[in-house]
């Protein structure tokens, strides 16, 4: 998807990590989870990091269960939610080579540089409004879009599970989905993935993977081509998907 166009140049990015909040509820998961990133980019790999809303995006959610927010009010909270968790996640609490910026142009330069960007999308989200203000859009969807915006490979979304489960039965593993479309991921509705993201992938053409980010080293694995458990998400008959995941007898 990096196109070499005159007078447009590359973001450069490998993929783009959606760092899921829910790993912020167990710092050392989280840690342990930066640390890989790190190592990876170390070992010349161009990662841009799209937090999700964490702790903060909860808190919203709960007084809106109570006292309904307006959308206006729900949807600029929730992405400012999101620069939060990234701002926390940038910390040196929590990495050492992450960097939040609210700039494209700023998080290339520093992936450049060898440093991994946390995108602060608020400011992106403010400006340009790409998206509805609807809790039906959640920040893997937001992430979806800048990876398309960044004519990035592909979408990694690390969350608390390991991957996409039929009937959403996350405690058999037997019901954990290997590889799917996604066009059909989208039918399915919100999953682990939410439906609005899935869409998006589909008709933008952006390939993916659900991995648990409690055992970092299978977003290494799956970048390595090797077989690791997770959840792949194809586009049709598209060529981009650069790796196959496998769950039965992986990683």
């Amino acid at each position: 998807m990096q196109d070499d166009l005159r007078g447009f140049p590359s973001y450069g990015f490998s993929v783009v990590v959606k760092f899921g909040g829910s790993l912020m509820r167990d710092p050392i998961i989280c840690k342990a989870a930066l640390a890989e990133i790190e190592r990876l980019t170390d070992q010349g790999h161009r990662i841009l990091i799209v937090p999700g809303g964490g702790i903060p995006d909860k808190a919203i959610e709960a007084i809106d269960a109570s006292h309904p927010l307006e959308s206006f009010t729900a949807h600029h909270a929730c992405a400012l939610a999101q620069d939060q968790t990234g701002y926390l996640l940038a910390d040196r609490a929590f990495s050492s080579k992450l960097v939040a910026s609210s700039a494209l142009g700023e998080c290339r330069a520093l992936a450049k540089d060898g440093k991994v960007p946390v995108l602060l999308p608020s400011r992106v989200l403010f400006t340009i409004d790409p998206v509805e203000w609807s809790w039906d859009i959640t920040s893997d969807a937001v992430a979806a879009w800048i990876a398309w915006i960044t004519s990035t490979p592909c979408l990694a979304i690390l969350t608390d599970v390991d991957g996409v489960y039929r009937e959403a039965a996350t405690n058999d593993p037997a019901a954990l989905i290997e590889q799917i479309d996604a066009h059909d991921l989208a039918k399915l509705g919100h999953t682990s993935i939410d439906a609005c993201a899935a869409n998006f992938m589909a008709k933008r053409g952006v390939p993916g993977v659900v991995i648990n980010g409690a055992h970092p080293q299978r977003l290494a694995a799956w970048l390595e081509r090797k077989r690791v458990t997770a959840t792949t998400i194809t586009v049709g008959n598209s060529n981009k998907v650069p790796i196959q995941i496998v769950a039965s007898g992986a990683a």
